[in-house]
Parts: structure tokens; sequence; C-alpha cells
């Protein structure tokens, strides 16, 4: 089982006053101008599942520079066993995801209906003191502490901040890996391994679907046509690297779909 996130909740954290969002099952593709909230949404999730404490908030960071108000991401998100969630000092009691919202857990025997997937709901504040607070909320409205040693277990997402050009998301699972992304012939290679393929030829027919209906409303608004999947990593490329962020670490089915612009 992979983390999966069902549920992200914004509240006064930098451009964005309030933010409610359901990730569909799939490739989520955000789509905007420029600075209206797409790169804060996916450094949202970044701040989130970090797995350090070393960024150093600043009234930007608040909505309006009100730190007196601080702000709130919240996430509700399906965790694997080997993230050791319940291997700490203080448990953690999961939720329960009713295909909606993060619920109560049922009584065992109260239903008869299939059980509901387990969820966990986390949190991170920014507090008027300028710091952050890590949260783990349980389902009897107490917090857990979302520590460092866990984030790091859960490594799932980390947002790079050593070429601002690069805004992709990143796997975190140890220093290797960040030592194997940096050298530059195995990116060489893999890049060219991928522009050489055909993406649209692995899409299933829901996918292609979504596509040709993004195709045909792109052409009604006199934009560009007959469009394609590609994987690139040059400066600018947002768009396709929130597609490939988000297919690699959260939606494993393909699906395409389009998400409103951010305000």
């Amino acid at each position: 089982m992979a983390a999966y996130l069902h549920y992200l909740k914004i509240e006064k954290f930098r451009g964005i006053r309030s933010l409610r969002w359901h990730p569909s099952a799939g490739v989520n593709v955000i789509l905007g101008g420029g600075n209206v909230g797409k790169s804060t949404l996916l450094e949202s999730i970044a701040l989130l599942l970090s797995p350090t404490n070393s960024y150093t908030l600043a009234d930007a960071d608040y909505w309006s520079r009100d730190v007196e108000a601080e702000f709130l991401i919240e996430a509700v998100i399906s965790l694997p066993g080997e993230s050791a969630i319940n291997q700490q000092g203080a448990m953690a009691w999961p939720w329960e995801w009713d295909g909606r919202n993060a619920v109560l857990p049922e009584v065992a025997g109260d239903t008869e209906q299939a059980p509901r997937p387990a969820v966990y709901k986390i949190r991170v504040r920014g507090t008027a003191e300028l710091e952050l607070a890590y949260e783990i909320v349980q389902p009897d409205g107490n917090c857990a502490s979302l520590s460092v040693a866990l984030r790091r277990s859960i490594g799932v997402v980390r947002l790079s901040g050593d070429d601002r050009s690069d805004r992709d998301l990143r796997l975190v699972y140890g220093a290797g890996l960040d030592r194997l992304l940096a050298d530059r012939g195995l990116r060489a290679r893999l890049g060219r391994e991928i522009a050489a393929d055909q993406i649209e030829q692995h899409l299933d027919q829901p996918a292609r679907e979504k596509l040709d209906a993004l195709d045909l409303l792109f052409g009604r608004r006199a934009l560009p046509t007959e469009l394609g999947l590609a994987f690139v990593g040059n400066a600018g490329a947002a768009f396709c690297k929130v597609v490939v962020a988000t297919a690699v670490f959260f939606m494993p089915p393909f699906l395409v779909s389009v998400a409103p612009s951010l305000g």
C-alpha cells in the first residue's frame, strides 16, 4: 500500500486564504496563470510532509502578513504499515474514510458494510511566534506530535530547494537517493528514454477520453490543440512537473483530471 492523499485543507497560507481539495483518483492537473497559487499548493504539501524542521517562517508565509491569525495546512492521508505511525511513544489512532471525509471509526459489528479505509489526519500550523507545530489529530479531538522521525519514515515528498527553477516533488527515502538523482549523466539518460516514449500509448481508455476532452476544451477557447503528453525537466515546465509529481507520489491509476485555477 502506498501513501495516498485523500483531502487537503489550507487556511491563510501565503496567497491562499482558504482552500479545500479532494484530489481525483488519478493524475490531477492544476492549470492557472502566474501567481494564482499553483506553486503554493505544492509547497504546502511539501511543508506538511517535510522530513526536517529546517524551514524558517517569515511573515510572508501568512495570509496578508497577519502573523497573529496563524496558518493551517491539514491533510487526510492513508499510510503504509512500514511508516511506523503506530510505533511511537504516543499512540496515533486512525480515522476512517467515507469517500468524502475522515469520520469516527465504527465499532466492529455495528454495520454489515465493507470496512472503510483507515486514514490519519495530520497538520502543520504556523504559529504567532513564527514557529511550525506538527500534529496528528486524533479522533477524540486531542493531538499527538507529528515528529521528524515519523515524517521521515513516511518518506513521501520533499520540494527541492536546491534549485529554485526546479519545483518538482521528490522521494525522500534517504540521502543516497538524492545523490543518485543529482547524477547529471543518469538524468540525461533517463530524459532520453522518456522523451523517446509515446506516453499516450500507455493510457487506458478513461485517460484517453479525458485527454480528448481537454483537447476539445482547448479548441473551443482558441488554444493550441492536438494535445499530447510528455515529461520534461527544463525551467518553466510547471504543468508537466505537477503531472509527474502527482502521478508518482499520490495517485497510482493513470487518469487525467483538470482542477480550476486557485485564487
